[in-house]
């Protein structure tokens, strides 16, 4: 593991601050060499974050020894797993250093919002970082990894959405070239198609798609839509993706063939509106969603045919599909 190049160091731990390895009791101890092992982190990393940021062994021997304590162990392999989901060490250990045992347990099980922030806002600092550098593996690593280690609608919600909102800003500033944000749209594109997989056929298994998803934008103008999508995969309803080269007659003809529960319509031609109202009117049972990209908002909503159009996000296309669904 590569340490963060520019962090200045902090000062070696004070020796008045270790205990005798005999005031640890009952517990084991570990010295450096076992905790590489078991942890697979290199001796000389642990030996840095113990230098530079105060993470490492509580206890020494009479001869000097380095030793670690379970709860040590806790916090070495917390920042080792935030370090690898893209935290620089300086921010991660200070994060592990402040959290008493019952945090560092439910900071591992991930049940904690202790490290949230650091960890967008230092994921988004580190994905910055590769789209300036037009690092594309380094883009893919870190978007896969926050794909891996929560669901789509978190991922988006805490992590690529504000990156990707934030990179835009930087390149409409001159600060980024604009194919490193395309670098980076793609990186996101490309990890939220892998989680929705391919769309489901007319008929797969016996099962006709629940929900029928039209985009009349190509994909990577419409990362929302494939955000939106994605979540649903992951929810276990059963997609039909088409576009973007259709017309809404022909989504209107697969809408009564294969009688979807939900049909939504991504930036529709404006002729739209005028068949969905003839296809409720002709007993048509899919209940349609127009979505659009929204500014400030992610997308503007419309229901039906005579809702009005409405701010939402993500997460609440999410939920609207969901509540027809089931």
């Amino acid at each position: 593991m590569k340490e963060t190049p520019g962090r200045p160091e902090e000062p070696r731990q004070p020796a008045g601050q270790w205990s005798d390895v005999a005031d640890a009791g009952t517990d084991l101890t570990w010295g450096v060499g076992a905790v590489s092992s078991r942890l697979g982190v290199a001796a000389s990393t642990l030996r840095t974050w113990e230098r530079r940021y105060g993470i490492g062994p509580s206890h020494r021997t009479h001869g000097g020894h380095r030793r670690y304590t379970e709860r040590d162990i806790t916090r070495v392999e917390l920042v080792r797993r935030m370090v690898s989901r893209g935290v620089s060490a300086q921010d991660a250990a200070r994060v592990a250093r402040h959290l008493d045992r019952d945090d560092l347990a439910s900071a591992l099980r991930g049940e904690t919002g202790h490290t949230a922030q650091v960890e967008t806002d230092d994921l988004l600092d580190s994905l910055l970082a590769a789209a300036t550098a037009s690092d594309e593996t380094r883009m893919k690593q870190l978007v896969t990894g926050v794909l891996e280690s929560s669901s789509v609608l978190e991922a988006w919600r805490d992590v690529l959405s504000p990156t990707l909102s934030r990179l835009t800003q930087e390149a409409t500033r001159g600060n980024l070239e604009r194919d490193a944000l395309t670098l980076a749209l793609r990186a996101v594109l490309d990890a939220l198609l892998e989680v929705r997989g391919p769309s489901a056929p007319p008929a797969q298994g016996g099962l006709k798609p629940q929900v029928l998803l039209a985009t009349f934008t190509e994909e990577s103008q419409a990362l929302p839509f494939v955000a939106w999508a994605a979540a649903l995969a992951q929810a276990d309803v059963v997609l039909r993706v088409i576009g973007p080269d259709i017309g809404p007659r022909e989504v209107l003809d697969l809408a009564w063939r294969l009688s979807p529960s939900v049909v939504v319509l991504w930036n529709a031609p404006g002729d739209s509106a005028g068949i969905v109202r003839h296809h409720v009117e002709n007993g048509g049972r899919a209940a349609f969603i127009r979505a659009t990209p929204g500014w400030p908002d992610e997308l503007r909503i419309r229901y039906g045919t005579e809702a009005p159009e409405v701010a939402a996000d993500v997460g609440t296309a999410v939920r609207k599909v969901l509540d027809r669904v089931r």
